[in-house]
This record gives structure tokens, C-alpha cells and sequence, in this order.
């Protein structure tokens, strides 16, 4: 997907969750967004990834910077992030991980990080997110594991094993809490 089809994904997903009609966005609905506190946020960690993809020098770091200063949230370029990203709340976030599936929901103070401090970014010491998860406030997501599909990680837990799909987890450290048949978002 290109940048401009990415955008348009994440603002369809933001007016379903909050349940206004499911119209195809444009660039009017796209432009009263954007200084919208849950939409700029995606808005500018999706330009710093197009930024680093097309080499264009110091403009990614830029586009990160201001993500922390006007937002709290910190997303590294490097984390390829599927379509429909939502972040309800950015306050305390840090986003280092390898990959982040399509319509996932990330709550304040989410970490998605290696387990020890890594100057150099080594995707095999970050975690993989699957579609459809739900990150819940404060959940800390450390190393290089994988979240399946329909995960959803309870409020401040804390993972360090990789979760089969259709799973909720919580706690610390988190463990299996229900397994779930299905769910639409």
C-alpha cells in the first residue's frame, strides 16, 4: 500500500470505532482530521516511515521528534505497521518493534521493545504484532516474539513469550486468560 492508501485506512478505521458511517474517506474528511490528537499522531509516523523508505535524509528522525514533542509517543521507522493502526491515546508510548499487523488498537503507555537496551535496531530481538490485536494501557511487549492474530494484552501486563492467535493475556507476566473463537472489529 502506498502512503496515501494507508492514511485513508487509518481514518476509515477511526471513524468505524467510533461508529460514524462507513463513507469512503476523501480529502476534505482526511484534511479536518488531521489535527485530530489520535490521527496526526499516525499521520506523522507514517510520513517518517515513507521518509526512511525513499532515503530522504534527516526528515524521518524530524517527523519522529515531533511525534514525541507534540504526542509522547515514540515510533521508530524502522516498524513496518499495517493498515488501520489506531492509537487511542499516545501519552507514554513507545513503538519498536519489528511489525504491527493491520486495525491494531494501541492504549497509552504501550512499549513494544527488545528486552535489553539495544543501540542498533536487530528485528529479531523485537516483537512481531499480528492483526486485529488490542494493546491495552501500560502493556509492555519485550523481545523477539510474536502475537498472533486477535490477541488482546490486558492493561499493564507484561509479555515475554509469544501468544498463539484468538488469545487474551494479562497479567505479570502475562498468561493465557480465555481463548476467544472469533472477533470482528
Amino acid at each position: 500500500m502506498n502512503l496515501r492508501q494507508l492514511l485513508y485506512s487509518d481514518l476509515a478505521r477511526q471513524y468505524a470505532l467510533e461508529g460514524r458511517p462507513a463513507s469512503k474517506p476523501n480529502l476534505l474528511r482526511f484534511l479536518a482530521r488531521l489535527g485530530h490528537h489520535r490521527f496526526l499522531p499516525v499521520v506523522l509516523c507514517r510520513m517518517s516511515r515513507a521518509a526512511m523508505l525513499h532515503r530522504i535524509p534527516l526528515l524521518p528522525q524530524m517527523l519522529t521528534y515531533a511525534n514525541i514533542v507534540l504526542f509522547g509517543i515514540e515510533v521508530t521507522p524502522r516498524c513496518e505497521i499495517g493498515p488501520g493502526l489506531f492509537l487511542a491515546h499516545t501519552s507514554g508510548t513507545v513503538v519498536g518493534a519489528a511489525r504491527i499487523g493491520a486495525n491494531a488498537i494501541i492504549f497509552q503507555g504501550v512499549t513494544l521493545g527488545a528486552k535489553k537496551l539495544a543501540m542498533s535496531f536487530d528485528a529479531a530481538d523485537r516483537p512481531e504484532v499480528g492483526d486485529s490485536v488490542v494493546l491495552g494501557a501500560g502493556a509492555k511487549i519485550l523481545g523477539g516474539i510474536y502475537l498472533g492474530d486477535n490477541v488482546t494484552v490486558g492493561a499493564n501486563s507484561v509479555v515475554t513469550r509469544s501468544v498463539p492467535p484468538n488469545q487474551t493475556v494479562a497479567g505479570i507476566p502475562a498468561r493465557q486468560i480465555s481463548a476467544m473463537e472469533t472477533r470482528t472489529q
